[in-house]
């Protein structure tokens, strides 16, 4: 966002990224032309916005990241368009979003296994990609979790000096570290960051499920018609098959270990826990493969609170006597 330009928005499409996303020919930041600075990147964007304010809290003040929004907003309205804000790292700052700016928040959850792998898939060994380092950066720098992160990574790293920095500090640490490291390293920050913006959420929406149950996917379009007038389409939502490569991972005792030493057990499983937390965790904590769970979870949709529901409850109710 820093040095886009009408070049670059031109030739970043999901039919060359490689990431097996839909889309086509269309390119991904299209909508940026129109908040361009002649000077080179978008009006008002700063590269520390990518990740040092990711965890702010909502009475925080943060007058140029502010000022930031505020013109994509005004930019929508400006042309008579509805201005719909979307990034994979505003979990952290749902809540401060929202007391700002107000509107319809979505909060978006996908198998956090199914998420990792697509990350790690598009490792270029030994190099982890950018997608597993931001997640080594928001972790290490995670002032409620500090000492979790620590315990996690094994040391603690400063959080000073611009992102380039740190993220190269993070990959000469840990770019041949088990794969294991890099899955719980993305876990904390999901579960961190997912509890930090369910609180704020007016509409949940379970990803996976989304892209193979039509009944569900037109609850959601009736969902969001209500809550703030817009009237999307999913009758296209898919999720690509899972990806055949998996690393060797203990996955029950890789993410056990997250949840215990980040203290959740009770923000997973308690009375008060968001449901769909343990939901997506179930997997993982099952100790299932990939491909198995995936299956499961489509037989749990079909069957609602008979069998899938049962095996969900006595999943959830073991591991909180574990």
């Amino acid at each position: 966002m820093a040095r886009l330009t009408a070049e670059t928005i031109s030739v970043e499409t999901p039919d060359n990224s490689g990431l097996r996303h839909p889309g086509g020919s269309e390119p991904y930041l299209k909508e940026f032309e129109v908040v361009l600075d002649p000077a080179g990147g978008v009006r008002g964007f700063d590269a520390s916005f990518a990740l040092d304010r990711y965890w702010i809290e909502p009475e925080a003040s943060d007058l140029t990241q502010q000022a930031y929004v505020e013109g994509l907003i005004e930019a929508a309205r400006s042309r008579g368009e509805t201005p719909v804000l979307a990034c994979c790292r505003t979990l952290g700052r749902a809540g401060w979003l929202k007391k700002r700016f107000g509107g319809f928040h979505i909060v978006l959850v996908r198998d956090p296994v199914q998420q990792w792998l697509s990350f790690y898939s598009l490792r270029r060994r030994p190099r982890p990609t950018y997608f597993e380092l931001c997640h080594y950066v928001l972790l290490s720098e995670m002032a409620a979790w500090r000492d979790a992160a620590e315990r996690i990574l094994g040391r603690r790293f400063g959080g000073a000096g611009p992102l380039s920095q740190r993220l190269a500090a993070v990959r000469r640490v840990f770019k041949r570290r088990p794969a294991s490291l890099s899955f719980q390293a993305f876990l904390a920050v999901w579960l961190a960051s997912l509890l930090k913006a369910l609180p704020h959420a007016d509409l949940v929406i379970d990803v996976d499920r989304l892209a193979r149950d039509q009944a569900y996917a037109r609850e959601i379009e009736t969902a969001i018609a209500a809550g703030c007038g817009l009237e999307p389409d999913f009758s296209d939502c898919r999720a690509p098959a899972a990806h055949g490569v998996v690393p060797p991972i203990a996955w029950r005792a890789a993410a056990r270990a997250v949840v215990d030493v980040m203290g959740l057990r009770e923000a997973i499983v308690g009375p008060d826990a968001p449901p769909i937390l343990f939901r997506k965790l179930a997997p993982a904590l099952a100790a299932l493969p990939p491909a198995r769970a995936g299956t499961l979870a489509r037989m749990a949709e079909v069957v609602g609170g008979l069998a899938g529901g049962v095996a969900l409850a006595r999943l959830q109710d073991k591991f909180r006597k574990a």
